[in-house]
């Protein structure tokens, strides 16, 4: 099916990518494909903090879980 459309799968990935972080001149229009409602559907609205250290809160929670 990609082949249809002659895109190839990692630029579909980084186009709907860039698409949920919406950085204004991260890429240009033209290389930006369409995402379609029911993919924007899927996603969550879960947003992390800016300050997450995910190997620190890996770390604590090993140490808590076998300490």
């Amino acid at each position: 099916m990609l082949q249809l459309h002659k895109q190839s799968l990692s630029r579909i990935v980084k186009s709907y990518f860039q698409s949920l972080v919406n950085h204004p001149g991260s890429d240009t229009d033209s290389d930006m494909i369409e995402i379609s409602a029911f993919v924007k559907s899927m996603s969550t609205d879960v947003h992390l903090p800016a300050d997450l250290n995910i190997k620190k809160d890996y770390s604590n929670y090993l140490s808590e879980k076998y300490n």
